[in-house]
């Protein structure tokens, strides 16, 4: 249980981390360089960590 959990945490701080970076870059043209619709960036920066 204790490894399950460990894991579990490790995934959220990565996730975390992630998201933060999504925040601070410019996320409009990071979305036309790879092909993404505008806004999905955004949208998952802030999206709840239970949603992930």
């Amino acid at each position: 249980m204790g490894r399950v959990l460990r894991e579990w945490f490790r995934r959220y701080r990565t996730r975390a981390r992630l998201r933060g970076q999504l925040r601070e870059i410019d996320t409009t043209r990071a979305e036309l360089d790879v092909g993404l619709p505008i806004g999905s960036l955004i949208e998952e920066a802030y999206k709840p960590f239970w949603k992930a």
